[in-house]
C-alpha cells in the first residue's frame, strides 16, 4: 500500500475517534472526590498504565532468604514488585492512586528527594493484572512490555523459585511473541486517551522558552519505542505528518515538540476534556494561562478543520513555565 492509500485508509479511523472525543471522555470531575464509580476506577487504571509506561518498572528478582542452616540452603523464591518514582511534590498523586486502587505502599527516598509507590505481587494480581487481561490492555513501551511478559510467564506457569526460571528462553519467547504495534494501531487503541494522560504525566513537558514561545514536548529513548513517539506526533499533527521522520538525538533519544497555534489549541482542548492529575495538572493550567494571557491563542478558537482535528487525539502534558526549555524528567 503506497503512502497516499495508507493515509486515506487511516483517516476515517482517526476522524471517527476525534468526533467522539467530547462524548467519550469523562467530565473534568475532581479525581480527589470520594464518589468514584467503576468507570472512574477503570479510567484511573488506564491512566496508571500510561504512567507506568513512562516512569514505572517491574522489579523481578531473587527474594532474600534467611536461613541459618548453611548445609540445607533452600531454593530462592521470586520477588515481584511494581514501582513508580515521582518527585516529592507529587506525593498527593501517589496517595490518590493508593486510595482509589485500594493497593500499594508509599515510601520516601531522602537521597533522591522522591516518593515511591510500590505494589507487591498480591496487589498486582488483585488490581492491575485482571483488568489488563479482561480488557486486552497492553503496555506500549518496550521495556515495560518485556518486564510484563516475564511477570505473566511466572504467574501463568506457576513458577515459585528463581532457579526454575530460564531467562534466556523467556527472552527468546518474548522476542518471538512481542506484538509490534504501528503508530496508527496505537492511536486507535480504545484506551489510548487515558494512556496518553498517564504517559504525559510521566514524560510530557509544558514549557516556555526564553523567547516567550510556548512549547509542549515529550521524550522517549530507544529505537524500539519509535512507533510510540510517532503515534503521539501523528495524533497531534494529523495526516499531513504521515511522511515525517522523527530523527533521534544522542543515544537514540526521540524528542517531539509542538509550538504552532493550531497544535497548542489541539493540546489544550484535549487536556481540558481529558484531565491530568497531580503536579502535571498544575503545570498544564499555568502553561495554558500563560498562552491565553499573552494572546498566543484565543480562549475560544474557531472550530478546526476535520482533517486537522485528528491531531486532537494526541496531546501531552507537563506545563513547565521556565525561562529556558527544560524537561520534567
Amino acid at each position: 500500500m503506497n503512502s497516499t492509500l495508507l493515509q486515506l485508509a487511516l483517516l476515517p479511523l482517526i476522524l471517527k475517534r476525534n468526533l467522539q472525543l467530547s462524548k467519550n471522555s469523562l467530565s473534568n470531575k475532581n479525581f480527589c472526590s470520594s464518589k468514584f464509580n467503576e468507570k472512574d476506577i477503570n479510567k484511573l487504571i488506564e491512566i496508571f498504565i500510561g504512567i507506568l509506561d513512562g516512569d514505572g518498572y517491574f522489579d523481578i528478582g531473587i527474594q532474600k532468604q534467611y536461613n541459618k542452616n548453611l548445609n540445607n540452603k533452600p531454593k530462592s523464591t521470586i520477588r515481584i514488585r511494581l514501582g513508580i518514582n515521582l518527585m516529592f511534590k507529587d506525593k498527593e498523586l501517589l496517595e490518590l492512586l493508593v486510595d482509589k486502587l485500594g493497593a500499594g505502599k508509599i515510601d520516601y527516598s531522602k537521597s533522591k528527594n522522591q516518593y515511591r509507590l510500590i505494589l507487591y505481587k498480591t496487589d498486582i494480581l488483585n488490581t492491575i493484572y485482571p483488568y489488563l487481561k479482561i480488557n486486552n490492555i497492553e503496555f506500549l513501551t518496550y521495556n515495560r512490555r518485556k518486564q510484563f511478559f516475564l511477570f505473566k510467564y511466572i504467574i501463568e506457569n506457576n513458577i515459585k523459585h528463581w532457579e526454575n526460571l530460564n531467562l534466556e528462553e523467556i527472552d527468546n519467547l518474548f522476542i518471538k511473541n512481542n506484538k509490534k504495534l504501528n503508530f496508527h494501531q496505537i492511536i486507535n487503541l480504545p484506551y489510548f486517551y487515558n494512556w496518553l494522560i498517564g504517559f504525559t504525566i510521566a514524560e510530557g513537558s509544558f514549557h516556555v522558552k526564553s523567547n516567550g514561545r510556548a512549547h509542549f514536548s515529550i521524550v522517549q529513548s530507544g529505537l524500539e519505542n519509535y512507533q510510540v513517539i510517532k503515534a503521539i506526533h501523528y495524533f497531534i499533527k494529523g495526516p499531513l505528518s504521515l511522511q515525517h521522520v522523527i530523527k533521534p538525538e544522542n543515544f537514540k533519544v526521540y524528542r517531539i515538540s509542538f509550538s504552532s497555534k493550531i497544535d497548542l489549541d489541539i493540546i489544550i482542548k484535549f487536556f481540558e476534556n481529558n484531565q491530568l492529575l497531580g503536579l502535571k495538572k498544575l503545570q498544564f493550567d499555568n502553561w495554558k494561562s500563560y498562552i491565553f494571557s499573552n494572546n498566543i491563542i484565543k480562549h475560544k478558537a474557531p472550530n478546526i478543520n476535520l482533517t486537522k482535528i485528528s491531531n486532537s487525539l494526541s496531546t501531552k502534558n507537563n506545563c513547565e513555565i521556565s525561562n529556558n526549555e527544560t524537561s520534567n524528567r
